[in-house]
């Protein structure tokens, strides 16, 4: 999504953060609105090339109606949020989210052909009443937005009672409480990189999973936004350290020597325990630290001129022996001048610049550029999000280093990736059926 600010959540955090920052005592609020897209079966059914012009013809659509000071940011394909300083009064909230409702709801949206009946919705908040730091008021936003769709209503206004009368927020905070006290526990499943010019599967991506007590899988973002909404992140993060060091032990016994990574924000990395919980985790399954990447996501957080912090913490993961990844490489500020000063391993080449490589000419020259001065600085380049055989082929001659995603497989139990591993062994990226498994 080339115009439009491509750093999510935490990117409208920081931009939250720093308006209300600005605001003086008698001075106008800042409101937020969550527009998201109504799950649709035309929308699933959209074709993978032709996903980043649908969201391009949301943004066109959403900035249409935006005044000049307003900001806008992606979270994913079908939540946008967006930052409205100097508000009067919650009126302007109301009138902006009743165009918002005009322009995709009255006459379906048509994509290369395309026709796209749409629905949104819309959850807004406004400073200092529905939150007084720019995390609560974000999350504000999108409860108003999930009791707004669950009420097949276009558009609401956050009230502090939607949190008593929502059933499944309650009910996914009680669940969530359980999970890390004997209740339905969370889970980390295991997405295979495969090694391009072995075709092994050398490491694997460790992704978040969980049901809740009624057994549906809640969506990761949701999860880790309940997560820190009660406070827990410092918890979870030593659940994330001891379970993935219990993978790791798992798999060398049974004799699977492969990697792997989990995800850490930036924000993380503020942490100073960090290290040390990661430290005694590997120490309690007597694995090693070699084995252990962090991919580090969001790294527009790290503050440069406030950083000495994180430059700390990285320096004690690094003589652990841990592996550093930079996730979602070429997106926001994770460029080069980052990657230097981050000194990691491995980045990632954002699915973003993945999912249209074949089509856009402008895409394969920034994925061959990354490939091209990772290499150069001794970094390892993973492409991820890749769906099919002939976009595999095109990163492997621009001579990347790890290619992930459906292709090969779905981020899997860990019983089932021990036996996707032992089942593809031997079975090189050029070989045919390539994506079965």
């Amino acid at each position: 999504m080339d115009a439009l600010t491509p750093i999510g959540f935490f990117g409208a955090l920081t931009d939250v953060s720093a308006r209300l920052a600005d605001l003086r005592e008698g001075s106008v609020g800042v409101g937020v609105i969550s527009l998201y897209t109504q799950s649709d079966a035309a929308l699933y059914r959209l074709p993978l090339e032709h996903l980043r012009r649908f969201e391009r013809t949301m943004e066109r659509e959403i900035r249409a109606r935006l005044r000049p000071q307003d900001a806008l940011f992606a979270i994913d394909g079908k939540e946008w949020l967006i930052v409205l300083p100097n508000l009067s009064s919650a009126a302007v909230l109301t009138l902006a989210m009743l165009r918002f409702e005009q322009a995709f709801n009255e006459a379906p949206q048509e994509i290369d052909g395309i026709v796209l009946p749409m629905r949104v919705v819309c959850g807004a908040a406004l400073s200092p009443d529905h939150g007084k730091d720019a995390y609560h008021l974000l999350q504000s936003a999108r409860i108003a937005g999930l009791v707004a769709g669950r009420a097949d209503i276009g558009s609401q206004i956050y009230n502090p009672s939607m949190e008593e009368s929502s059933p499944s927020v309650a009910s996914l905070e009680r669940d969530l409480r359980a999970a890390f006290s004997g209740g339905p526990e969370l889970e980390l499943h295991l997405q295979p990189k495969v090694h391009v010019p072995s075709g092994e599967c050398r490491s694997a991506e460790a992704l978040l999973r969980w049901r809740n007590s009624a057994g549906q899988w809640v969506p990761p973002p949701v999860v880790v936004s309940l997560i820190d909404r009660l406070g827990m992140r410092h918890r979870f993060n030593r659940w994330l350290f001891q379970h993935a060091a219990q993978i790791l032990h798992r798999l060398r016994m049974e004799g699977l020597e492969v990697d792997v990574s989990i995800n850490l924000s930036a924000t993380d990395l503020y942490d100073t325990e960090v290290p040390d919980l990661i430290s005694q985790a590997l120490s309690t399954w007597n694995v090693s630290a070699e084995r252990l990447c962090i991919e580090i996501t969001e790294t527009s957080m790290i503050d440069d001129s406030a950083g000495e912090s994180v430059s700390a913490v990285l320096g004690r993961l690094r003589q652990l022996g841990l592996s550093l990844s930079i996730d979602d490489f070429g997106t926001g500020f994770s460029g080069m001048s980052r990657l230097k000063r981050l000194a990691v391993q491995e980045v990632k080449i954002d699915r973003s610049f993945v999912i249209d490589l074949l089509n856009s000419a402008r895409d394969r020259e920034i994925a061959a550029s990354i490939i091209d001065l990772s290499h150069r600085l001794g970094v390892e380049v993973t492409a991820e999000g890749v769906e099919d055989e002939r976009t595999a082929g095109l990163l492997a001659d621009m001579g990347c280093d790890h290619i992930q995603g459906f292709l090969y497989s779905k981020a899997l139990a860990p019983a089932a990736f021990v036996d996707w591993v032992r089942a593809r062994a031997g079975i090189g990226v050029v070989a045919e059926n390539i994506g079965d498994g």
